[in-house]
């Protein structure tokens, strides 16, 4: 949240403005009190007959998508600088050929932010709101900020160089890559394939193919109903807990592994403990055991769950 200066702030924020300029040999020095910046918002339809390819791309801003019942596509750009000359660099490229959109927001260049500025400073961004059919091919990409797309049924491919991604609702051929955030998807369906550098993965839904993949976070995954396999899955992180929770009636064959930590498992269609007293310290060995490979219900195509420092926990 931020914050608005007191007036003894602001009184101290000024002279210390003034001195810094004063003392600076750079011509373009400026004393911004400008608490909040400036806005400015742009609006693109573009109408369509049938499933829009649409690609996305923003400099620096979220991107939120969301579909609805009309026959066209459309993007508010909402603008936001320290001043009018920051929104008019901001620039816009769209263009159309048929059902497929590119629409491209371009950052001002090094020359719009030469000099010392003393006060505060708002970085310019150009944030995308969205609204199209549901079923779309979508391609969305922001250089920092985040991601959400709300029930839509596709292709869709989201790229974020820093910043979180939300799914809900979205079913089809799903493909997001983050350099620094968490990502997040409800109720998804389809083949996923999802890495984050660094941030935590959420997956609730129905895959047919499923890669997650995080260099440092935790991966949970509930997968629902009548999911099968079409393809072999794969979660790995290299510092995290895995939590899978599958259906009851769930077919494959396990890999799972650990380097520091345990696999532990309380599926019913795997079992791993024994009743016999005899056995307890066959017990004890897998309660801490850090490999596990088996059948699951009928086999079929390969489950791996690799971490490097973290348990792994295959639940109903």
């Amino acid at each position: 949240m931020l914050m608005r200066p007191s007036t003894q702030a602001m009184r101290m924020l000024v002279t210390a403005g003034l001195v810094a300029c004063l003392g600076a040999a750079s011509a373009g020095c400026e004393v911004n009190l400008n608490t909040e910046g400036l806005a400015k918002t742009e609006t693109r339809t573009f109408p369509v007959t049938g499933s829009p390819e649409l690609t996305l791309e923003t400099f620096d801003g979220a991107i939120e998508i969301h579909s609805w019942d009309e026959p066209s596509v459309e993007v508010s750009i909402e603008k936001r600088g320290m001043d009018q000359a920051i929104l008019d660099a901001i620039t816009i490229e769209a263009e159309q050929q048929g059902d497929r959109i590119v629409l491209r927001v371009k950052g001002p260049g090094r020359a719009n932010s030469d000099g010392i500025t003393v006060g505060m400073h708002i970085s310019p961004s150009a944030r995308l709101l969205v609204a199209l059919p549901r079923s779309s091919n979508i391609q969305a990409h922001t250089e920092d900020g985040s991601i959400r797309v709300d029930d839509v049924e596709g292709k869709v491919t989201l790229r974020s160089g820093d910043g979180s991604v939300a799914l809900d609702r979205v079913s089809g051929e799903i493909e997001v890559r983050t350099s620094d955030g968490s990502v997040r998807l409800d109720k998804v369906s389809g083949r996923l394939d999802i890495d984050t550098g660094d941030g935590s993965i959420t997956i609730d839904g129905q895959p047919t193919v499923l890669r997650a993949r995080t260099t440092d976070g935790t991966i949970r995954a509930r997968i629902d109903g009548d999911a099968r396999m079409t393809d072999a899955w794969d979660l790995s992180t290299g510092d995290g807990s895995i939590t899978l929770a599958l259906p009851s009636g769930f077919a494959a064959e396990v890999d799972a592994e650990t380097r520091s930590g345990a696999v532990r498992v309380s599926h019913p269609a795997i079992v791993t403990t024994t009743t016999d007293d005899r056995d307890a310290d066959r017990a004890e060995r897998r309660e801490n055991q850090r490999s596990l490979r088996t059948k699951m219900g009928e086999g079929g195509h390969a489950l791996r769950l690799r971490t490097g420092d973290g348990t792994i926990r295959i639940e109903s």
